[in-house]
Order: C-alpha cells, then sequence, then structure tokens
C-alpha cells in the first residue's frame, strides 16, 4: 500500500526518534543501521528536511535529526510527500472515467477503504511507532523484505 520510499522514511524517522539525545545523525549512519541504499535514503532525508519534519546540517558534526518531537508527527505527514495519499483519485481499476457520479463496481469500496486507511496514519504519531520495541511490533529496525524474491 505505501512505496518503498514511505517505508524507508518512516524507519529512518523512527530510528531519529529513539536517539535519547537530539544530536546530528549522519545519513550514511542510518543508511547502514538500516540496511536502505545510501544514495536513495540521502534523498528521501533530504524530502523529508524540505517539509519541514527533519533538521539537516552540512560539514563536520551535522546530519539529520528530527525538526520536531516525534509526538507531533503523524505518518501521514511522513508519507504524504511520497504517496499522495490525501490526492489520490485514480481508478483502483484503472478506469479512466471513475467518480461519485460514474463508479467502477469497487469505487465506493475503495474510497471508504483509503478514508479509514488515511485516518490511521493520521492518527498514529512517529513517537507511537518509535516506542514499539516488544517482540512481534513495529520492526522499524530489520532489515526489510526482498520483495523481488516473493513467490506465489
Amino acid at each position: 500500500m505505501l512505496s518503498r520510499s514511505s517505508e524507508y522514511a518512516v524507519r529512518a524517522l523512527a530510528f531519529l526518534a529513539t536517539r535519547k539525545e537530539r544530536s546530528w545523525v549522519l545519513s550514511r549512519r542510518i543508511a547502514e543501521e538500516l540496511a536502505i541504499p545510501p544514495p536513495f535514503l540521502a534523498k528521501i532525508l533530504q524530502t523529508m528536511a524540505t517539509v519541514g519534519l527533519l533538521s539537516s546540517q552540512r560539514g563536520r558534526g551535522g546530519g539529520f535529526r528530527l525538526q520536531r518531537d516525534a509526538a507531533t508527527i503523524s505518518l501521514y505527514e511522513i508519507v504524504e510527500p511520497f504517496d499522495h495519499l490525501g490526492h489520490r483519485t485514480l481508478c483502483i481499476l484503472g478506469q479512466q472515467l471513475c467518480g461519485e457520479e460514474h463508479a467502477c463496481p469497487l469505487h465506493f469500496a475503495w474510497k471508504a477503504s483509503r478514508e479509514t486507511f488515511v485516518a490511521a496514519l493520521q492518527a498514529t504519531t512517529l513517537a507511537d511507532v518509535a516506542r514499539m520495541e516488544f517482540p512481534g511490533s513495529f520492526p522499524w529496525n530489520l532489515r526489510p523484505v526482498d520483495r523481488t524474491d516473493v513467490r506465489p
């Protein structure tokens, strides 16, 4: 449901949220810790800085850190710059003409599901994700599943 960019952004910001001190962390360190390709992560972190979720500092002692407290950052704010869920109006079945007046068979079910999903992202904070460190919780610190190796 979420793009790889959004998944990496959530994991990287959760990593930063778990740091006791709000010190600067180099993007290559985050990439190494989370097994994310460094160039890809650098672009993601720059996007997060552009939208005001991260502060960035160049030079010695620089890197990235959260610009706001994790409890004030919703997952929606993190994924929206990549996935544009609030503006997505494409038909789930790929129809060119699909809307309230010319709905495909799945239009209203998909609309309700999308609205529920967006509401859950808006209600869940980065702090909620960062504090889930018990067995079976959100694996922000685990390497992602290689989707190219998934077999039906």
